[in-house]
C-alpha cells in the first residue's frame, strides 16, 4: 500500500501547452463562421436552381409571345439593314417598344435580374467557403 501512495506522489499534474485556449477559441470562431457560410451557400445555391428552372419557362413563354407580336419584324430589319435603323433610330426604338409585350418582358425579366443576384451571391459565399477552408487547413490541430 505505501508503494502506490509513492507512485502517485511523484507524477507531476499535466499542464496544458501555452496558448491552447486561445486556439481553441480561433478554431471554434472559424468553425461557426464555416457553418453559417455552409448554411448561406446552400440557401443561395439552391436559390440559384430554383431560379434557373423558372427562367427556362419564363424564356420558353417569352419567345412565344414574341412570335406571336410583330417584334419579329423589328428585329430582322436591325440585321438586314442596319444603316436604315441607325438612320431612323428614334422611330425605330418607338416602333420596338410599341410591339413589344410589356408585362411578358417584364415577368420575363424580373426572374433574369434575381438570377444574376443570386449567381452574385453565391459565388460571394463561395469564395467565404473556399478561403474560410483554406484557414482552417492552414491551422495547426
Amino acid at each position: 500500500m505505501r508503494d502506490e501512495r509513492r507512485i502517485f506522489t511523484y507524477i507531476s499534474p499535466a499542464a496544458p501547452p501555452r496558448g491552447l485556449f486561445s486556439r481553441i477559441i480561433k478554431r471554434l470562431k472559424l468553425e461557426k463562421q464555416l457553418g453559417m457560410a455552409r448554411k448561406h451557400l446552400g440557401f443561395f445555391v439552391s436559390a440559384l436552381l430554383i431560379f434557373v428552372f423558372l427562367s427556362v419557362f419564363a424564356f420558353i413563354g417569352l419567345k412565344q409571345v414574341l412570335i406571336q407580336s410583330s417584334f419579329g419584324p423589328f428585329l430582322s430589319l436591325i440585321f438586314s439593314d442596319p444603316k436604315m435603323v441607325l438612320k431612323y433610330w428614334q422611330s425605330f426604338l418607338l416602333s420596338v417598344f410599341e410591339s413589344m409585350p410589356g408585362a411578358y418582358l417584364l415577368f420575363f425579366l424580373i426572374p433574369l435580374a434575381l438570377f444574376l443576384l443570386f449567381v452574385r451571391l453565391a459565388g460571394v459565399y463561395f469564395e467565404k467557403f473556399l478561403s474560410l477552408m483554406k484557414l482552417i487547413n492552414k491551422q495547426k490541430h
